[in-house]
């Protein structure tokens, strides 16, 4: 590290960063955390909870990491690229993978692993109901006739709870931003700061993302993000703050003032990571990868769980790692990377013009 300061805006444009790298982890932390919810074994419980002390959970972290990333990413293509190109390229990115895992996952590991003949499957009503799941707009469909009917936990998917608030902060963001708001900093951060005081304190009050409690969390985080990118200009990324950080965010667990240090201070550590450490590429060679983990880790973990009952949580990740890493590469490379591409032909359709 040199005695230069640099700044979160000092890293405008640039390309040497480590988002991929940093969302792959946070996407394998949740697979980690689910397989202790997934593959119960007596005696076999998350070590990390232990650090924890009941303030959150490694799953939530790497969810709420994922927001915070998300924040700062879509405020940034907002605001320099207009509001069309920042609405094609959010449907492109999100929906075209999610179709084809909900799709394998009514139309392919369903007729596989029910307990009804194909027939009665095809023919309840719940088999297409969960076909709304592509759309983001509804509740979540969690189960399947017949499909993991003697798990744990029955859902298909647990871990699509949070593309659809993911989604609506989406919207929101556009509609505000449709009010010339981040074009001044300081308007930007008193609607920011705004909506993070009114959303801790009355959530359930703010308008279309507020359809479950359990949505405020990512929300916040997501707004963090958006903080940190309208601020990026006076956020210094210095080891100092980094190391303060990491001992406020160790000593937070258990404590009352959790809330009030916590996603500061990981969000923090995030850019850091993210931007003053070693750039590691692998952008090339694997892709973007972390939606595709996202998306596959719980129906895999349920498949290794039903055909593997006696193994512990540890092997659940070890085996569903290998098999959700495969998915997650042909996913990126055939289905979510192919489809982006398609965004340049639909802004030169004159519609969009």
């Amino acid at each position: 590290m040199s005695d230069k300061l640099y700044y979160l805006g000092d890293f405008d444009g640039s390309r040497k960063n480590n988002f991929t790298i940093v969302r792959i982890v946070l996407a394998w932390l949740v697979l980690y955390g689910h397989s202790f919810v997934i593959q119960k074994l007596e005696g076999f419980k998350d070590p990390l909870n232990a650090i924890f002390q009941g303030s959150t959970w490694v799953g939530a972290i790497a969810v709420d990491g994922f927001f915070a990333i998300s924040g700062f990413l879509v405020c940034a293509s907002i605001v320099n690229r207009g509001i069309v190109n920042y609405t094609i390229s959010r449907v492109l990115r999100i929906f075209p993978g999610l179709i084809v895992c909900v799709l394998l996952s009514v139309f392919v590991m369903g007729p596989l692993l029910t307990s009804l003949s194909v027939t009665d499957y095809l023919a309840d009503s719940k088999t297409f109901v969960y076909l709304k799941n592509m759309t983001l707009y509804y509740n979540v469909q969690w189960e399947l006739p017949g499909v993991f009917q003697d798990s744990p936990n029955t859902a298909i998917n647990g871990s699509l709870w949070s593309l659809p608030v993911e989604v609506r902060c989406y919207v929101l963001l556009a509609v505000v931003s449709l009010f010339g708001v981040f074009k001044h900093k300081n308007i930007s951060n008193i609607i920011v700061g705004g909506l993070l005081v009114f959303g801790y304190y009355h959530f359930m009050d703010l308008p279309f993302v507020s359809l479950r409690e359990k949505f405020s969390r990512p929300a916040m985080y997501f707004l963090i993000g958006v903080f940190f990118y309208v601020n990026r200009d006076k956020v210094l990324l210095d080891l100092r703050l980094a190391i303060l950080s990491l001992v406020l965010v160790a000593f937070s667990f258990g404590q009352d003032w959790f809330l009030y240090v916590f996603p500061i201070s990981i969000v923090y550590l995030i850019f850091f990571l993210i931007y003053r450490t070693t750039y590691i590429s692998i952008d090339k060679k694997l892709g973007d990868i972390s939606y595709g983990i996202y998306i596959y880790a719980w129906p895999v973990q349920q498949l290794v769980a039903v055909l593997l009952p006696d193994q512990t949580p540890v092997g659940n990740t070890i085996i569903s790692s290998i098999i959700v890493f495969v998915l997650a590469y042909l996913s990126w490379n055939f289905i979510e990377k192919p489809s982006l591409f398609l965004k340049e032909k639909l802004l030169n359709i004159s519609l969009f013009k």
